[in-house]
């Protein structure tokens, strides 16, 4: 979430999606889930960024996520980089890309 805010002024050239595993079928379990973590840990915000449900699973296995939280980087070409990083992303976007 600190990335997100540090880098508000870039918005439009990064995204972040957070993955919630299959646990939680309904965005109202969810929340649920959530309301004592954003209380605790995000001093009572809400995330700024997308959430998905994977009630499947299918989609984290296709992604090889095996703990929470994982970062992935997605290009501009909307392709997974392998080892993508907040560190990658901080360079590309320092660096212009």
């Amino acid at each position: 979430m600190e990335f997100y805010e540090d880098h508000a002024d870039q918005r439009d050239r990064f995204e972040i999606l957070a993955f919630h595993d299959a646990s939680s079928k309904t965005f109202e379990e969810l929340d649920e889930k959530l309301a004592p973590i954003e209380k605790m840990k995000w001093k009572g915000k809400k995330l700024p960024f997308p959430i998905l449900l994977d009630a499947s699973g299918d989609t984290l296995k296709e992604w090889g996520v095996r703990a929470f939280p994982t970062v992935l980087l997605i290009d501009p070409e909307g392709k997974l980089v392998k080892g993508g990083s907040e560190h990658m992303l901080e360079k590309a976007l320092q660096e212009g890309k």
